[in-house]
């Protein structure tokens, strides 16, 4: 799809349609007027009679009848002004190009109104490259034909921002990346699979590459992720892709990359203390990649099993994320480290009961083997300490509680550093994918405690949402950390939250985007 700014007027576009946003309880302003004047006031007609309310992923065509260049208006709906946030201004758009996809247009334009702020450019357009999203048909009939949009106008929003544009192009193809990952079957997307995609992700950008199998993950001692992986015939892989973003105190260029072998295993770890060639800070985003959770022994209700192949979406965040990353060339050391594994109840699994000692060293009694995103966070953080990471951004599909605690529209955070979250929220503002911090107090950290371990991984009785993201920060190594959880915001199942989209989500992708960004702009 071809996105341009343009400043031709809206009346005179040679459009399929013409996109009008309204809000709820609003009338149209600004270019619309002038528009609806043109078309002999049908379109104010419209919302002053309430055929059309401006609700929240309203979408309505109205022919033209050759009074303007476009052949049809659509009036889309913003809802209301007062709950409009980046979440709500994306969705907006991404409903309105899955709608015009449907219709057929091949060539639309959005018109800014008084409803859109000038600033609001990078939602816009994120949100209508999200819209083109369509999870992929493994059918072997005949398929309807996929409708594409050729090309999107946007009108109003000014000249001389297309680095803006390109950027926000990039964050919506990100997502959708991140959107099909969820969505592969996991008999697809294996472990060795999601450790490919990583390796071409390297070769993409000549970055850093590290792919540990089972051998090496024994000689590190991850063992929370080896008895995770242990009832599966996939064998497990820790990936760490690193962008070396900071420049070397000697040559003044970009960090210098070291290749993946051949088959990208083994590859020597940098020691702890060999963080950013500058120095400064290392940001490491951590993924869950359980490419397909049955529970272990613990075994999960049948009914919804099939939806646990989207228990790697931390992981399709943090590789779809490097890779803009990488791009971008932003300046500032990132890694991404994803712990990728099935958890399976074959014959070799691990049981309720075990005790298992953890790359860093504490002791971890197994309360519930269904509890296993935060076993293999655990590993993965050490790993990424042991590479000389300074700050820890991990996302994770880990509880229920999630879900009960804020439901699908947002997701769920704890940190242990106030400094490092404020960061993290403003990434999040800025990439219009809500997160919502809950406490961490300190009374909460005796439920953590095992009998026989230094820690159990389950069963706390309250907070559990709370607790799983304590757990994980056990491992953080007193750095600054935050922990998200998108069990719910990743996949809304919810048929009634319809003002929330459907299916994968790509939570978190834009976020790691965005902090990258942020903390770059923080050392210039």
């Amino acid at each position: 799809m071809k996105i341009a700014l343009v400043s031709v007027p809206a009346g005179e576009l040679d459009v399929d349609a013409l996109a009008v946003p309204v809000a709820t309880g609003q009338r149209l302003s600004g270019p619309a007027v002038e528009l609806d004047r043109a078309m002999g006031g049908v379109l104010a007609e419209m919302v002053a009679t309430a055929e059309f309310r401006g609700r929240i992923h309203e979408v309505l065509p109205v022919p033209a009848q050759g009074k303007i260049g476009p052949r049809r208006v659509i009036l889309y709906g913003l809802g209301s002004l007062h709950d409009l946030d980046g979440q709500r201004m994306r969705s907006a758009h991404h409903e309105l190009v899955r709608a015009s996809r449907t219709y057929g247009y091949k060539r639309i334009a959005v018109l800014r109104t008084d409803a859109v702020r000038m600033d609001a450019l990078k939602a816009v357009v994120e949100g209508c490259v999200m819209g083109t999203f369509e999870r992929r048909s493994r059918q072997t009939g005949p398929q309807p034909e996929r409708r594409e949009i050729d090309e999107l106008m946007l009108v109003g929003f000014g000249s001389g921002r297309e680095h803006e544009l390109v950027a926000a192009r990039e964050n919506g193809e990100a997502t959708n990346r991140a959107r099909e990952w969820q969505n592969a079957p996991p008999n697809e997307l294996t472990p060795e699979a999601l450790a490919q995609e990583a390796m071409r992700i390297a070769q993409r950008h000549n970055l850093e590459v590290e792919v540990l199998g089972p051998a090496e993950l024994k000689t590190g001692g991850y063992n929370l992720l080896i008895g995770v992986a242990s009832g599966s015939a996939k064998p497990p892989r820790l990936i760490r892709l690193r962008h070396r973003g900071s420049p070397s105190p000697l040559s003044g260029e970009g960090g210098s990359v070291r290749a993946a072998d051949a088959a990208g295993r083994g590859a020597g770890s940098p020691s702890g203390a060999a963080a950013s060639s500058a120095g400064g800070p290392v940001l490491a985003l951590v993924g869950k990649g359980i490419t397909f959770d049955s529970g272990g022994i613990s075994l999960k209700d049948p009914d919804r099993m099939a939806d646990m192949k989207a228990d790697m979406s931390g992981a399709a965040a943090v590789l779809a994320a490097i890779d803009v990353i990488a791009s971008r060339k932003i300046p500032l050391d990132v890694m991404a480290v994803v712990a990728a594994c099935e958890n399976m109840p074959g014959p070799a699994a691990q049981r309720p009961g075990d005790v298992v000692v953890s790359a860093d060293g504490k002791t971890v009694e197994i309360v519930n083997t269904d509890a296993e995103g935060r076993l293999v966070l655990a590993d993965a953080l050490t790993h990424a300490l042991r590479n000389g990471a300074t700050h820890i951004l991990d996302l994770a599909t880990l509880t229920g509680a999630a879900t009960v605690a804020i439901g699908h529209a947002a997701t769920a955070a704890v940190s242990n550093d106030d400094s490092f979250w404020a960061t993290v929220d403003m990434a999040s503002r800025e990439a219009g994918d809500r997160v919502w911090r809950l406490p961490m107090y300190a009374d909460y950290r005796i439920l953590l405690r095992s009998q026989i371990a230094d820690l159990r991984n389950s069963q706390y009785g309250e907070a559990g949402c709370i607790l799983g993201g304590m757990f994980i920060g056990e491992f953080a190594g007193g750095k600054p950390w935050a922990h998200l959880d998108i069990a719910a915001s990743s996949w809304n199942t919810n048929t009634e939250l319809t003002t929330v989209l459907r299916g994968p989500s790509g939570a978190g992708t834009r976020i790691c985007i965005e902090l990258a960004e942020l903390m770059a702009g923080a050392e210039r």
